[in-house]
């Protein structure tokens, strides 16, 4: 996800390996209209967005937050360029059988993956349940914050069967903004924290002499006041192009 003038400006500000991009968008949409608007989502979904090969366009619920009950959109390129040569075919369908039935909140925000903090060996589509941390990184504190992720990202590799995905925003955001998301099957996974997490943190330890609680300190200071928050998203596999690994 990656390159503009703007975007470069990111990436030297933050220090770290960017990859695939996205875009993302909120909605909100009335109880009553929900079910419809699923409907429209899904057939649009099958008209335009299912083929591997195509564009990639994914749906999600957030089931906990200040903003639960909203639908999440997220189109997944290699680069802006790619995102502008899909056309717009699909988007006047959106706009005419789906757009009615929802209210866009907050625009449209680009992300870029984040590789170096970034760790996933599950399949794709295995993980339904993503819990979201929402960052707000002060300016110049991106290399205390970057130094964090990349060693935590080192330590569930070592680890093992977790999924740890970064996006650094770059266009249409709040500076610094950064999201986090650990995906699970289901939500034991989040149940089950407690017992996964000191695994990390031990692993953390062993690769880096005994410097988490450290970086973690260094980590919480580089961030804003406020601007922090987390959600749970719930992915709608049917709703959703085919599922693809994101690295």
């Amino acid at each position: 996800m990656k390159k503009l003038l703007l975007l470069l400006v990111v990436v030297l500000v933050f220090n770290n390996t960017m990859a695939q991009m996205t875009w993302m968008t909120a909605y909100k949409v009335e109880p009553l209209k929900m079910k419809d608007a699923k409907s429209a989502i899904e057939k649009k979904t099958k008209k335009y967005n299912s083929d591997v090969d195509g564009e990639l366009i994914y749906t999600y619920e957030i089931i906990a937050g200040d903003r639960a009950n909203y639908l999440v959109r997220s189109g997944f390129a290699q680069s802006m360029a790619q995102f502008d040569s899909y056309g717009t075919q699909g988007l006047d369908y959106w706009m005419e059988n789906v757009a009615p039935l929802m209210n866009n909140v907050g625009g449209t925000e680009y992300f870029s993956h984040a590789d170096d903090a970034s760790f996933d060996d599950a399949e794709p589509g295995t993980n339904k349940i993503w819990k979201v941390l929402h960052y707000n990184v002060k300016r110049n504190s991106g290399p205390d914050f970057w130094k964090f992720r990349t060693r935590v990202a080192k330590a569930a590799e070592k680890v093992g069967n977790l999924s740890l995905h970064v996006w650094a925003g770059s266009l249409g955001g709040p500076s610094g903004h950064v999201m986090v998301g650990y995906g699970n099957p289901d939500m034991s996974g989040i149940d089950n924290e407690s017992e996964t997490w000191p695994k990390v943190i031990e692993a953390y330890n062993e690769l880096f002499e005994e410097s988490f609680e450290e970086d973690s300190k260094a980590f919480n200071e580089s961030l804003t006041t406020w601007g922090n928050f987390s959600e749970v998203w719930r992915w709608l596999p049917g709703l959703s192009s085919p599922a693809v690994s994101v690295n």
